[in-house]
């Protein structure tokens, strides 16, 4: 079996195209649309992240050559209580702890939907502590996907 579609540099140096993506957990994770400045000009991207930290790290990374455009979260059916994976804009994302130091996120999305990620049934989301905000929506004025403001 041929592990290649169409000829060497189809879709230019240093750019591939993937076949499929495999995952063993049932988690979520996060689907960003950004654009990068390539050879002068602004190129679109989509990049798959697996979780918070990588996605923060791209946040912050965002200058004069690279902006996030939007962010979806992709999640399990067991997390949005439905019968299937979906993938929502993302509006807001905060990690905080629960009673027993356990980190978890609190996922805000489009329509105004809240999962967390946890199997915890009794979970309060108010009633976790040290929470912090680490994405929240892009501002219609910026045009920027933003991180928290003391990060």
């Amino acid at each position: 079996m041929q592990d290649q579609a169409g000829p060497v540099g189809m879709f230019g140096d240093g750019l591939a195209h993937f076949h499929a993506i495999s995952r063993s957990l049932a988690t979520h994770w996060y689907h960003v649309n950004l654009k990068r400045r390539h050879e002068g000009r602004f190129v679109a991207y989509e990049e798959m992240l697996n979780d918070e930290p990588r996605l923060v790290e791209l946040l912050i990374s965002q200058d004069e050559n690279l902006v996030v455009q939007e962010v979806q979260v992709v999640t399990p059916a067991w997390m949005n209580k439905g019968s299937c994976w979906k993938m929502e804009m993302l509006t807001s994302l905060s990690m905080g702890f629960n009673q027993v130091e356990v980190p978890v996120c609190v996922l805000r999305v489009e329509s105004g939907d809240v999962y967390v990620n946890t199997h915890q049934r009794d979970l309060d989301v108010a009633a976790l502590v040290g929470v912090r905000e680490l994405y929240r929506h892009r501002s219609e004025t910026t045009g920027l996907a933003s991180t928290s403001e003391d990060m």
